[in-house]
Formats: C-alpha cells, structure tokens, sequence
C-alpha cells in the first residue's frame, strides 16, 4: 500500500459500487479484497504475481494448486474475468510467461472454467517496436510472438498500458500536446496505409493491432490496462492536462481507432486515487482521480453540462497491499453537451457495445447488404446475427468491425455438421476462413432453436465444428447453439430453473469446457401474451411499479427480462455449468398484429432493453451482451402476423418508432 491514508478494499468495493464501477483489478488473489467482493457482481481481473511465474512456468501441478486455491474458492461469487499472468514482466523472466499461462489455462480446463476465465499478460508498451507509422508496429521480441499466437487460439485479449503521457514527456519537440491530451489541431498520416490520426493513443493502440496481425494473430482483441495522465510533480503535469487527457479518453474510446472504428475499446484509467508514499518519480504520486478522502482531484467526473453517471473500472491491488484503481467510461451521460457529437445523434450517449441487432432477410423489399452495414455503422451497433452464412452480408460486413454470431442453419445442414467431420472441415474452409479476421466473427450458432430429434444432432455438430476450427487456428472463434426459453422448465422463481432435457446438460457442459456462451432468445412478449392475468404489462416493459421476489435466494427483480434470463443461469449452474455465460441471441418486442403489439409497447419494451442491459441481471450484474430482434420489418416472413413486425426500421431504412442507441 503506497500511501498512509488509503481507504480499506470494503470501502473502495463500497465506493465502486456506488459510481456503478463494474470492473477491477488486483495484482495478486488478496483475501480482503476478494471476500469484499463476493456477491458484488464486480468484474475481476485477478493477476498473478510476477514472482510465481517461473514455479508455475515449471510445475503444472502448482498451477493446478494455485486454481484450486485462488479461482475455485471464489467462481462465480465472485465474477473473476481474466488472470493477468504477471505486469510488465521483463528480461530472462519474461520467457517465464507463456509456460505460467498454459499451465494455468490447462488448469482451468481441468476446473471447468477454461474460456470462461481467460488467461492474459500485462505488458508494457515497449513490447512494441517501430511504432511509427502505427501501420509499421511489430513485436519486439521472439516470445511475445508466441503469447500471441496462444491468446489467438484461446479467445484472450492482450492487456496492455498505454502511456502518451511518457511518450509526450520524452519528445515534447516532436510530439504536440493536443495530440497527447486529445485536443483538436493536429491530424497524422499513417504513410503505410493512408490512417488520419488526431490524437497519440489511437495511434499507439493500433501500433499494437500491427503489431498482433504480423504474428498471425490479428483476431486477439486490445485491452488498456492502464492509461492516465498525472496532476502534479513533473513536466507537463498539472491539473489541467490530467483533467483533459482522462476526460477525453473516456469521450473517445466508445469510438474505436482509425484501424478499428466503432470497436468499443476496454481501457482502465490510471489511477484512482493519489498514492502519498509511491517511490520514484514525483508524477508517480499524482496519477489519482481521487484524493484519499474520496473527494475528486480532478473534476472529470463532469461533462461541460452534463454528468457521467456509470462508469466501468478496475481497481488494482499490490501484492504488497499497494493500491491503484483505474476507470474505464462506459456510462449513460444526462445531457448531450458534454457528450461528443456522435454521441448526442443517438441518444443519451449510452455505448452499445452490449446491444446488436439480428439481420432477418425473410423479406423481397430490404435495403442491399451493403446499405445494411452502413446503417448498422451509422447507429453505432457493434453486434449482428445472420442466420446462415450470405455471401453478400459477409462481404459487406469486411473490416466494418461489427461483431458476428454467424448461423449454420438448421435442418440438412445441422445433421451433415454432426454426422461428418469432414463436412465440419468443409463449412469452415469456405464460410469462415475466407472472410476471417476480416470480418470479425465472434460466434457460430449451430441451429436455432432446434427441437425434436434434430436436438441430437446439436452437440456432435459442435463438437466437429470446434475440431475444424482448431485445425485452422480458429479456436478464439467460440462455437455455441441459440436456444428458446422452452429449454428451461421451473423458471418461476428464476432460482428454481432447470433444463427440460437432458441433451441441454450435456451442451452446458460442453460449453464449460470450451469457454463459448450460451445463445438464448429471450422474449417477454410471448411470456406476457401467454399469461397476461398474472403478468402485467409494466414489467414486461421495464416499466417501474412492479417488483417480485425470488423466495429461493431473496433477489428482486423489477422486470420479466432479467427473471427469464436469471432461470437460465440457475439452470446452468444445476448442470453444473456456473461459469458458463448468457449472450441474449434475440430479443424483442412486435409493433403491429397481434395482442398488445403496438408501436407504444414496442418502443418501451425495446428501448427499455437498451437502456437496461449495460447493468446486466440480480443474478449476474454487470454487461449482458443482447441482440434485439430485429433491424428490419419482414413482409414474407412466416405464421403468426407478429413475426413480421419485429423490425426496429422498415425498409427504407426510417425508424418505425424513435429509438435511441
């Protein structure tokens, strides 16, 4: 603990929770602070201290050891997101990492968690040379190549600090302020591909992306572990820079870079408090938000006339006890003036990096695939579903950024998948390989909503199709099925959930094992439509007035969505499957033709979604990943007359209802 006058981790958890901060992070398992954390719903990034690297580089037992110990005691009560194999690791140490880190993935497996607990490394951002023009970045050394290629193949993302504060302090003549502190004046030519950069971070993560790409490893995400700007204590220092350059790095990384536009970017803002007793440099001192008291040092928690009333963080704590917190913006703001422009045209700048939209295409009227994308991109919607692969779609959808779960389809094609591996092979070879990593393929759905004896075929068609992409180095690529809430039976109160099959139990498990999802469309209205006597409009809606209890754990919840959701994972975690996550495949609510669809409803129920999903369920707060069924109104689509009223916009693109994103 690097200072004299620091709050205890109960009341930095206490704190967190009551800026709505849903992410942390801690250097090494600390007792405290986990047992603070259990039933906070706080994201964790748990480190491992770089001092334990080479026994778990060189004894697979010992990390199977220090799982049981540190991971099994605390999953799921508390939300542990990723192991951080060691900070900044350097010299002979660092070739220490990639053993740590597969001896603790394989670890996990053995535990049921692997995938859902990712393994990483933190690095620093000399693991980057030739980082100018970012187009030119490449990984300084041999070893970092091979941690790489290892988080391609296991769906990790790479954590890495980001400081333009040293960079601008060590080369003040060449490098502007604006530039470092994100104010306007000063725009960059990438000369090796023709990127225009207006601020240093960008340019320093997308130097990081090269980076990646020329390892073969261009499907790794970024997140920035660390970034901030110091109040105090040396050159360039002071109040100001440090409130303009966090401010507007919270403004900006719902943006994406030039190499990834619209590609929300994680980055945790360092730090949270100032640290009196820090060795080192006087800046080091001063990187804080807050004073010790918890009284902000730097007012950026306000907008020019707004405020950000959510943010998403990360706390880190020493092994030693010392503590940082950093912060990541991905709140809603009140107001738009002091939200960036692009913000403003959707709404209360609330980032949709949790919503998509599924593109249904069951109609002879809808705008080409290319219009789509663009439409998608001009909302800010980072997620789609298609529900087989079209070439044209995925053609339009190529270095868009979107966020894909790409279909199978159901039927001849579900049962070659699982009976045939070379089938399997096939589908891969000319569905994914060809369009990957340029279009970022994030899930394959193996059926939708299969039923009956095709049920059979779902968990073989999964298995064959992992195998394919493993064999072209595409296990990031996570292989999951989109299930109806009919799987679940028991589901009131949502603790009592249970799956109605057995067939489910074994694909729960299957998922623990491969750390992919469970796909689930999830609709109140047909819950509502189905029993409107004992369930009232409003909280089908997200309206307030409406508040149930569960009598199996004591959770309240205040709408249909989030008990539907909850009964799911209850299932889960009956199958013996806790750890595996919820990705809300469909979800919506019809505007014309039938019982209470109407354009009123449907705006409430939709935009009520959007607005609710970034703090996830009683069960499991914290991001849910939705995707809203669907972009489009559908005239040839089948049955009831509701299916063709789902849509958010007609097809000339105009919105049916107002709805902001």
């Amino acid at each position: 603990m690097v200072g004299d006058n620091l709050p205890p981790p109960t009341d930095v958890v206490h704190l967190y929770k009551s800026l709505g901060i849903t992410h942390m992070r801690i250097y090494a398992p600390n007792a405290h602070v986990l047992a603070a954390l259990r039933g906070s719903g706080i994201g964790l990034i748990l480190g491992v201290a770089n001092e334990d690297l080479a026994g778990l580089a060189a004894s697979p037992p010992m990390a199977a050891s220090w799982v049981h110990a540190n991971v099994k005691p605390y999953y799921p009560a508390v939300n542990i997101r990723y192991l951080a194999v060691g900070n900044e690791v350097a010299g002979e140490a660092a070739l220490s990492i990639l053993p740590a880190m597969r001896n603790l993935h394989a670890a996990l497996a053995a535990a049921g968690l692997a995938g859902v607990v990712k393994v990483s490394t933190c690095v620093r951002f000399d693991v980057i040379t030739n980082s100018f023009p970012p187009s030119s970045g490449v990984l300084a050394h041999p070893y970092m190549a091979d941690i790489a290629r290892f988080m391609a193949s296991t769906g990790a993302p790479l954590l890495a600090n980001v400081f333009p504060y040293f960079a601008y302090k060590d080369n003040p003549r060449d490098i502007a302020l604006n530039y470092a502190t994100f104010q306007p004046g000063t725009t960059v030519t990438d000369s090796g591909n023709g990127l225009a950069y207006t601020n240093l971070f960008d340019a320093m993560v997308d130097a990081v992306y090269a980076a990646l790409e020329k390892a073969g490893a261009a499907n790794v995400g970024v997140v920035v572990a660390e970034s901030g700007w110091p109040s105090a204590g040396g050159f360039a220092a002071s109040v100001e820079n440090a409130r303009a350059y966090n401010q507007n790095l919270i403004w900006h990384v719902r943006q994406g870079t030039p190499k990834k536009p619209r590609v929300a970017l994680e980055v945790f803002l360092f730090a949270m408090f100032n640290e009196n007793q820090k060795p080192g440099e006087l800046t080091e001192k001063n990187f804080g938000l807050f004073y010790p008291n918890k009284s902000p040092e730097t007012a950026i928690f306000r907008g020019k006339s707004g405020e950000i009333d959510a943010m998403r963080s990360v706390v880190q704590l020493q092994p030693d006890g010392e503590r940082r917190i950093s912060t990541l913006s991905r709140g809603k703001w009140k107001g738009c003036g002091g939200a960036p422009p692009h913000e403003c045209a959707y709404g209360h700048g609330k980032p949709v990096q949790s919503i998509g939209v599924c593109y249904g295409m069951v109609g002879n009227d809808l705008p080409s695939s290319s219009d789509v994308v663009q439409l998608y991109r001009s909302k800010g919607i980072n997620g789609m579903r298609i529900y087989s692969p079209v070439r044209p779609a995925l053609d339009a959808l190529r270095n868009s950024g979107i966020g894909l779960i790409l279909d199978t389809g159901n039927g001849d094609v579900l049962n070659q998948l699982a009976s045939s591996s070379s089938f399997a092979a096939s589908w891969v070879q000319n569905n994914v390989k060809p369009y990957y990593p340029s279009v970022n393929i994030k899930y394959i759905a193996v059926g939708n909503e299969v039923d009956g004896g095709a049920t059979q075929s779902i968990l073989p068609a999964m298995r064959n199709l992992n195998a394919a992409l493993a064999a072209q180095g595409l296990s990031g690529i996570k292989v999951s099925t989109a299930v109806q809430s009919g799987v679940i039976t028991n589901s009131f109160p949502p603790s009592s959930g249970v799956f109605a099959q057995g067939y489910m139990v074994d694909i729960a498990r299957y998922l623990a094992t491969t750390g992919a999802p469970l796909l689930a469309n999830v609709y109140p209205y047909f819950a509502y439509r189905g029993n409107p006597r004992d369930i009232s409009l409003g909280y089908a809606t997200f309206q307030p007035g409406t508040t149930v209890k569960d009598s199996g754990n004591g959770l309240m919840y205040t709408n249909l969505f989030d008990a539907m959701v909850d009964a799911i994972v209850a299932a889960l975690e009956k199958a013996g499957a806790g750890g595996v996550r919820v990705v809300v495949s469909e979800s919506g609510w019809p505007s014309a033709g039938g019982f209470a669809a109407s354009v009123d409803n449907a705006r409430s129920y939709n935009q009520g979604l959007i607005d609710h999903v970034g703090r996830g369920t009683p069960k499991r707060p914290g991001t849910l990943e939705t995707y809203i069924f669907a972009m489009f109104n559908e005239n040839q689509k089948n049955g009831d007359p509701t299916e063709r009223n789902f849509g958010l916009f007609y097809p000339n693109k105009q919105p049916v209802y107002p709805i902001r994103f």
